[in-house]
């Protein structure tokens, strides 16, 4: 009886050393993984970017949108003009002067002819007569490939 308590002790011994050994592996384990982690550059949730300042137009990926796309001709309710000029990859070129096409029924306003950081040049348009006017856009004196139509009633 006594040789079995003795055995069924040693059984006990070894298992505790063993789930010891196993817990520090595992801590040990985590801690390298921890390390190596914090030393490398780790990215989790997306990345800035730095935006261009020069770069190539890409007209066809460059794009004009107005809001709202019909307004009152008052001559004083105004439709807000927005121009993205974009590189290959979607990045916004900024310092490019953008210009729009001339019409002597529109007022515009200039409000930002320069892209920003985004590439975004604003303008605002009014009209004191009705009508339906496409608007182009030109950048480093290009037509960009998209217009908008936008309606004065």
């Amino acid at each position: 009886m006594e040789e079995e308590q003795k055995e069924e002790k040693q059984k006990r011994s070894r298992w505790s050393v063993f789930l010891a050994f196993l817990v520090l592996f595992f801590l040990l384990l985590a801690l390298g993984a921890g390390v190596f982690l914090v030393s490398q550059r780790t990215t989790f949730f997306g990345r800035a970017y730095t935006p261009q300042t020069s770069g190539r137009v890409s007209f066809d990926n460059s794009y004009v949108f107005a809001s709202p796309l019909v307004a009152r001709a008052d001559g004083k309710e105004r439709i807000r003009l927005t121009i993205f000029i974009l590189d290959n990859q979607g990045r916004g070129i900024s310092g490019k002067p953008v210009s729009l096409g001339q019409n002597e029924n529109l007022e515009i306003v200039a409000t930002q002819p320069e892209t920003d950081n985004l590439g975004r040049a604003i303008f605002d348009l009014s009209a004191d007569r009705a009508g339906d006017y496409l608007i182009e856009a030109r950048v480093d004196n290009q037509l960009l490939s998209q217009r908008v139509r936008v309606g004065f009633h």
